[in-house]
């Protein structure tokens, strides 16, 4: 005879007919890990406890058609046995597959963290080059408003000192035209007028330098 343990039956209903499952949790995984012969934790419980369940059907076909209320009526306690050899060999083969898949899921988390971090850091990157351009674009910007002042400043002295010659060639220009249409252009208040022009008052006589000194020589003295 195979060895047995009992448990209550409130717990075996939880088990096979999922009654108070959330009361009865710690109780089913203890149920579970004694059939399976191994030790079961909540995580891997529910896979270990299909396979002993399908089981169970198998031996007892009859707990199939059992309600809860049934199974509460017919005893208050419960004993099970301990899985087959080769029903627990496939219970620990899909812990070893699960354990893998856990393993490998794991890894996968570790590296979507690490790629997270790596994208996180570039983003950072990414802004602060972007600020770096902003910051950059505005200075070109200020510079670019500078330059444009400073040129401006650049052209309007030099042009007002055009203006000021182009206004003393119109000058010019005009007194040439006096002089073609008239023969005299003034020059100012009380000026002389143009050489060779009739009734042109005769010049000045050069002026005699007095240096002080008394003529003596005379043809006498040859």
């Amino acid at each position: 005879m195979s060895e047995t343990k009992v448990f209550p039956m409130n717990t075996f209903m939880s088990y096979l007919k999922g009654v108070d499952k959330e009361g009865q949790k710690k109780g089913v995984v203890e149920l579970v890990s004694y059939m399976a012969d191994t030790v079961v934790d909540e995580e891997l419980a529910p896979f270990a406890g299909a396979i002993a369940k399908a089981w169970i059907y198998e031996q007892h076909p009859e707990v199939i058609a059992m309600s809860a209320n049934q199974l509460a009526t017919a005893a208050k306690n419960v004993s099970v046995p301990k899985l087959p050899a080769e029903t627990v060999a496939e219970i620990n083969s899909l812990f070893v597959q699960l354990g893998n898949y856990k393993t490998a899921a794991e890894t996968q988390a570790e590296e979507l963290a690490k790629v997270k971090a790596e994208l996180a850091a570039k983003s950072a990157t990414l802004i602060d080059v972007e600020a770096k351009l902003k910051a950059a674009e505005a200075a070109v910007k200020r510079f670019e408003d500078s330059s444009q002042k400073e040129s401006e400043k650049l052209i309007v002295a030099p042009l007002a000192k055009v203006n000021e010659y182009i206004g003393k060639v119109d000058e010019l220009l005009k007194m040439i035209e006096d002089v073609k249409k008239h023969g005299v252009v003034t020059v100012a208040a009380g000026g002389v007028a143009a050489g060779g022009a009739p009734g042109a008052a005769a010049a000045a006589p050069e002026p005699v330098v007095d240096f002080g000194v008394e003529d003596t020589f005379t043809k006498s003295d040859w």
